[in-house]
């Protein structure tokens, strides 16, 4: 897409814009580790190939009056790219505080604070850290992109070794000023025509989906699957007080080695985010455990599933958002990893295989054009019996380097939901396993402990497949 053009948000851009509320922000981010500080000015011609590389990057959510048509992305005639690069100096270290905590306490309310919607819908921060190191922590609205279009800007803003590729500085000038706005007849009338356009396309879903049901009774009885399967999902409790949500951000990271992973992954069969969610379960169940829940046997979790080919990653692939949603009972009350594997290999298989995995999509095209508040109303009661998220990032095997320095670790975190106050982030990078834990202090005030029960849940399934060897170094 050329950045000067203009385009409606997809309904899976739509439902992060819509998600996002004073009680919870849709934000996703990645703090990543350096060896030592970025030189500065190769750091912003850094971040300016990213912009160049992903027009996204400078282009800001321009709502529709009256939610008369969907919200477009538009270039931000007022783009800065020094709004958006920051430097901060991390406080000292206290006492027994690991470097590690003190960065993700530091960057905690940064990740909950609202983006300006007048603006493009990211930032990038590097901070200071002691012993001549630092740490950048990027974040953006997920309604620009999902954890693959994450990558793509990883991947556009780094080098492949230390010297780099040189990168030429953007014109040192003023931001433009704000262009005079166009009348509201003018806006109503563009709202209108825009309006006709998506209606347009979604009465074709409406109508190749009625005929592909005269045409294949089987197609009826998939839809029929379809309502069980949501219904059925919005039906589920299960007792766990992971329901509440406040608006405190209490993120946590850990790193695992992942060969090992790998190796038990083959020796038990399935698939990476089998094992993935058979750790999480693990976890899952010892913390319900130390809180006195033993009644709680299975939360719900959503995994979302990536629906883009393999030619679409790194650089080739486009900001947005383009995955669906899979919803899958964790058996946490299941003690032995082996049968919790078998159990829930079989649940993702049927759900992965289930209708509503492309069906979906097509759902969400047709309320796109619902008013906001009725969109959110019904997004509100698919998901309100959700306890968990889960999402596994495809990763980077090899180093990257930013502006000289060279990434040593990268701890994703993802955004949770109201009445969904944890989700946990999978992202794998040289070697190894970095999980990122954003909990709201509400649900689960002790987010340290439960890192520890990841660690040992993992720790302990691999085991089970004959493997040692976990646990990597900080």
């Amino acid at each position: 897409m050329a950045a000067d053009e203009t385009t409606p948000l997809t309904p899976e851009d739509l439902a992060m814009l819509y998600a996002d509320q004073p009680q919870q922000r849709t934000t996703m981010s990645m703090l990543m580790l350096l060896d030592r500080r970025p030189d500065p000015e190769r750091l912003r011609g850094a971040v300016w190939r990213a912009v160049e590389a992903m027009p996204r990057m400078r282009q800001r959510v321009v709502p529709s009056p009256l939610d008369i048509s969907l919200p477009r992305w538009e270039d931000d005639p007022t783009f800065d790219l020094d709004f958006h690069v920051r430097r901060y100096a991390e406080a000292p270290v206290a006492d027994g505080v690991s470097e590690l905590e003190a960065l993700f306490h530091t960057v905690g309310p940064i990740y909950e604070r609202p983006f300006d919607e007048t603006r493009p819908l990211w930032e990038l921060i590097e901070l200071d850290c002691p012993g001549d190191r630092a740490a950048i922590f990027f974040r953006l609205h997920h309604a620009m992109a999902d954890g693959v279009g994450g990558n793509a800007i990883l991947a556009a803003l780094t080098d492949a070794d230390r010297a780099g590729e040189p990168v030429p500085l953007p014109e040192d000038k003023p931001p433009a000023g704000w262009p005079e706005e166009p009348s509201d007849a003018e806006r109503f009338r563009t709202a209108i025509g825009n309006r006709v356009v998506e209606d347009f396309r979604r009465w074709r879903i409406v109508v190749e989906g009625l005929l592909g049901g005269v045409r294949s009774p089987s197609r009826v009885a998939e839809w029929v699957q379809v309502a069980r399967e949501v219904a059925d999902d919005a039906g589920f409790e299960s007792g766990s007080p992971l329901q509440s949500f406040g608006r405190a951000r209490h993120l946590s990271g850990l790193a695992l080695d992942f060969e090992p992973l790998r190796e038990a992954k083959r020796k038990l069969g399935g698939q990476m985010i089998d094992l993935l969610l058979t750790g999480v379960a693990g976890a899952m169940g010892r913390w319900h455990r130390a809180q006195g829940n033993l009644e709680v046997e299975e939360l719900l979790t959503m995994v979302p599933i990536n629906l883009r080919k393999p030619t679409e990653f790194g650089l080739a692939a486009v900001l947005g958002n383009r995955t669906t949603g899979v919803n899958v009972r964790l058996p946490v009350a299941i003690d032995d990893p082996a049968e919790r594997f078998r159990v829930i290999h079989e649940r993702m298989q049927a759900r992965k295989t289930s209708p509503a995995a492309a069906m979906l999509p097509t759902l969400s095209h047709l309320i796109s054009g619902s008013p906001r508040w009725l969109y959110q109303r019904f997004a509100r009661q698919l998901s309100g019996a959700i306890d968990l998220i889960v999402t596994n990032v495809p990763g980077i095997p090899t180093a990257r380097y930013v502006a000289g320095a060279e990434i040593t670790a990268g701890y994703p975190i993802a955004p949770t939901a109201p009445h969904t106050p944890v989700s946990i982030a999978l992202y794998g990078y040289r070697g190894r396993l970095f999980v990122g834990l954003d909990a709201d202090g509400t649900a689960m005030p002790d987010v340290g402990a439960f890192e520890e029960m990841v660690r040992e849940s993992f720790a302990e399934l691999a085991e089970t497949a004959g493997v040692s060897g976990v646990e990597a170094p900080g």
